[in-house]
């Protein structure tokens, strides 16, 4: 065992210090685990020093590794949308992100309920990653919009609380719920705005104080949800990291309805000329859903730097 970390040690003293992949094996040459790095021999040294603060899995998994591969990309981007694309190949066993499609629900509404479930259907909303809130988000929306399924006397005191409600027929709650989880319209802002505005006429404090903490929950799930439709929905655009071991070159992304069409990887000096992409928008799979929040989240960050 001995040896074999030592000679575990030798391989990462000689690991470049590029933006990477790195894979964890086992002794079975089963990968185990799969990690991104922005300085690849930098962050492999890291899980053979002695550090107080590995947590027990982690020091589970060290001992588990037999060999480890690696793999060189050009930029922190590429390395994040690759370890997402071999976690969802391999399935390692100890890595928990991006590892379970059950986890990523769909959502129907109709006139008998919310139905949720981990496969779609022609009238589905999602998939949706946070799939814990999922239940609680459904809730609020069937009290804000008092729905037929929701218990009488509960229906009876939201009645009290929000009476506008009562005069919007059920096609148009469903409708506007729809809008919700469809990041189309946030119809429902106005209708929790009208809700606290009754229970503040009536001086229900507390009441209204518990109505502001869903508007949030509501406003936190709505806000994902828009950014991906307005993501996935653009037919055209290019951004540029520059390559972390050559900083006077550039590589350029042409993205289309949320996916990357084409790269190059230019002098600073040279321009990049786009390709013509016809491809229509395509449904977003469970599998896409990661690497497209990756994307968002990836170009918003680079942006707030500039």
């Amino acid at each position: 065992m001995a040896k074999e970390m030592n000679k575990l040690k030798e391989k990462v003293r000689n690991l470049p210090t590029t933006p990477g992949i790195y894979l964890m094996k086992d002794q079975h040459d089963q990968i185990i685990y799969v990690g991104k790095a922005k300085q690849l021999r930098q962050r492999v040294r890291s899980y053979f020093q002695k550090n107080s603060s590995h947590s027990n899995k982690v020091l589970r998994m060290i001992f588990n590794i037999h060999d480890l591969e690696i793999i060189e990309v050009d930029t922190e981007l590429d390395a994040l949308l690759l370890e997402c694309q071999l976690i969802q190949q391999h399935h390692p066993m100890y890595n928990r992100q991006m590892n379970q499609f059950s986890k990523y629900n769909y959502v129907t509404v109709s006139k008998q309920g919310f139905s949720i479930s981990s496969e779609p259907s022609d009238k589905s909303f999602g998939p949706f990653r946070l799939y814990k809130k999922l239940p609680v988000i459904c809730e609020i929306l069937s009290e804000l919009y008092q729905m037929p399924w929701i218990n009488y006397i509960s229906r009876l005191k939201l009645e009290n609380q929000f009476s506008l409600m009562s005069e919007i027929s059920l096609e148009i709650r469903i409708q506007e719920i729809a809008a919700f989880f469809s990041g189309k319209e946030a119809t429902y802002q106005l209708r929790m705005q009208q809700w606290l505005d009754q229970l503040l006429s009536e001086t229900q404090f507390e009441q209204a104080q518990v109505v502001s903490q869903h508007d949030l929950q509501l406003q936190h799930f709505f806000k994902q949800v828009q950014d991906i439709q307005h993501f996935i929905e653009k037919k055209k655009k290019i951004f540029s990291l520059p390559l972390s071991e050559a900083p006077d070159r550039l590589k350029y992304y042409q993205l289309a309805y949320g996916q990357i069409v084409h790269t190059a990887v230019l002098n600073k000096t040279d321009t990049f000329t786009p390709i013509e992409f016809s491809a229509r928008r395509t449904p977003l799979t469970s599998e896409r859903l990661d690497p497209l929040l990756i994307l968002i989240a990836y170009i918003k960050k680079t942006s707030e730097k500039e």
